[in-house]
């Protein structure tokens, strides 16, 4: 069972890496090579998430097999609050995501930022709130004049 837990990631990593891939061959018109088609970066991310996805099992399934102690591997589990924390924070990313369709790219972003940091770090407000909207007009700036896309 434990090993189940380790290696689930990886697993999760490879399965989501081989549905990107698959969707990017399926770009119509544009071969897979072509650094300007829509499906080369796609492809890419793709089969970065896979070798990183294998190199987790991998790296997981050598551990398992180096660690004897089962103080050590009681030690490194998570509790049921750091689950509660994880999936709740995935179901805060994809609300985020379904937010940018109504709610401005700077105010969602910049909420989306302030309170991640305040859950995953929980440092002083005045300092979240300050490198919340530096890091989000950083990157409005950047992607909105350097690479000229348009935000929603």
């Amino acid at each position: 069972m434990l090993t189940l837990k380790r290696t689930l990631p990886g697993a999760i990593m490879l399965m989501v890496s081989f549905v990107i891939l698959y969707q990017s061959l399926l770009v119509q018109g544009e071969e897979m090579l072509n650094p300007a088609g829509g499906g080369f970066l796609p492809g890419v991310i793709a089969i970065i998430l896979a070798l990183c996805g294998a190199w987790t099992i991998i790296s997981d399934l050598r551990k398992n097999k180096q660690e004897q102690a089962t103080a050590e591997a009681s030690d490194n589990a998570f509790s049921k609050g750091d689950y509660l924390l994880i999936f709740s924070y995935f179901i805060f990313i994809v609300l985020y995501v379904l937010s940018l369709s109504f709610i401005p790219f700077f105010i969602s972003t910049t909420l989306f930022l302030i309170i991640s940091i305040y859950l995953l770090k929980g440092i002083k407000w005045y300092t979240n709130i300050i490198v919340s909207v530096v890091t989000v007009t950083i990157i409005y700036f950047l992607f909105s004049q350097l690479f000229n896309i348009v935000f929603p």
